[in-house]
């Protein structure tokens, strides 16, 4: 019973951090003006929302798939760093939670998936 809870979560998590990284490169890729004044307040030039847009969907892509899933862990993990670390710097913390719950979702993924 706990290896099938573990598994669910695992599962939910994954799906959850799938849509999470999908919706992030959507409005990235759109490339609105708040969202490029963001990336520019973090200092990422304004064009940068598409770089980061590309990485999001590759994660989303990633997690999804078997054989690939530990490789959009990573990336999704770097991503999520790179983010926080950019907010830190720039001392905007109320930015922090949704890169935080992205990567609190990642680990949680990553914990329960079964070998």
């Amino acid at each position: 019973m706990s290896n099938l809870i573990s598994f669910a979560l695992g599962n939910a998590a994954t799906l959850v951090a799938a849509a999470a990284f999908l919706i992030g490169a959507i409005v990235n890729a759109s490339a609105r003006k708040p969202v490029r004044e963001e990336f520019v307040r973090y200092g990422f030039p304004w064009w940068w929302c598409w770089v980061t847009a590309l990485l999001e969907l590759a994660t989303a892509v990633l997690l999804l798939v078997r054989p690939t899933f530990t490789l959009g862990v990573v990336l999704g993990v770097c991503i999520m760093i790179v983010a926080i670390v950019a907010i830190v710097r720039a001392r905007d913390y109320r930015h922090i939670p949704p890169p935080a719950i992205f990567l609190l979702l990642l680990v949680i993924a990553a914990s329960t998936q079964s070998s």
